[in-house]
């Protein structure tokens, strides 16, 4: 068995769960939605804003870079017009919300993010072994100093890779390349990145060679690239992978 050098990870979905910040999310789509007049409940508002996520992201995915403010403030504005009111990316209301959505203004104290429950002692448990353990996330700086200080993992990671940083989003080869070369430049297959998106962390990391583990449920009957090499439940689990 090929010996490992460092271990990658996603940040949101994978270090810590989407559902700790469900809450935030659903005021960001209600304060839109009830600035524009609309009243419909939360469970319409949050399948509208699904769909339009979903469009949007297939729009953008192909694109190598893009701020994921300006993503967000897409998917607001489209959002908006799923639910029959006209909006624009550039319309103030919909700028503040996308802002907002974690950036640091609306982070200090109105949103509670909780890594998951073993993650400082799986990545401290890597570190201890002497594998480099670096965070390679597609997420705006501003968002990330935002959220990094509530999951107190400083003291157990090596490098953090930033896709506004790297000018490059997963699954774009880019940003891997620049977060090799803070891990000393270790061959691809030398590494295990372990994420919670097939398209961006899974497929990515096949396509260099990397060892994929995807936390969560693969989609069934997707196709071969986006196949991860090891499927977990929990980050422990990454631990027996690894071949330090």
């Amino acid at each position: 068995m090929r010996r490992h050098r460092a271990v990658f990870f996603d940040l949101g979905g994978t270090l810590f769960s989407y559902r700790s910040i469900n809450s935030h999310f659903d005021s960001v789509l209600e304060r839109l939605a009830r600035g524009r007049g609309v009243e419909k409940p939360l469970d319409e508002l949050r399948q509208a804003y699904r769909v339009a996520m979903l469009r949007v992201m297939g729009e953008w995915s192909q694109r190598p870079f893009y701020l994921h403010r300006d993503l967000f403030a897409e998917a607001h504005a489209q959002f908006l017009r799923q639910l029959g009111v006209p909006a624009d990316p550039e319309d103030p209301d919909v700028q503040d919300s996308q802002g907002s959505v974690l950036g640091a203004r609306e982070a200090q104290g109105a949103i509670e993010i909780v890594p998951r429950a073993d993650a400082a002692a799986t990545l401290a448990t890597l570190r201890e072994r002497g594998l480099h353990v670096q965070i390679v996330s597609n997420i705006d700086n501003d968002q990330l100093d935002a959220v990094w200080p509530f999951l107190s993992l400083d003291a157990h990671v090596d490098a953090i890779t930033t896709s506004e940083e790297a000018r490059s989003c997963k699954p774009d080869p880019a940003i891997f390349r620049v977060a090799l070369g803070k891990a000393g430049e270790p061959d691809p297959r030398e590494v295990v990145f372990v994420g919670d998106s097939v398209l961006h962390d899974v497929a990515g990391a096949n396509a260099l060679g990397m060892t994929s583990v995807l936390i969560g449920s693969p989609a069934p009957g997707g196709r071969a690239e986006l196949a991860p090499r090891h499927v977990i439940e929990n980050l422990s689990e990454v631990l027996g992978i690894v071949a330090a």
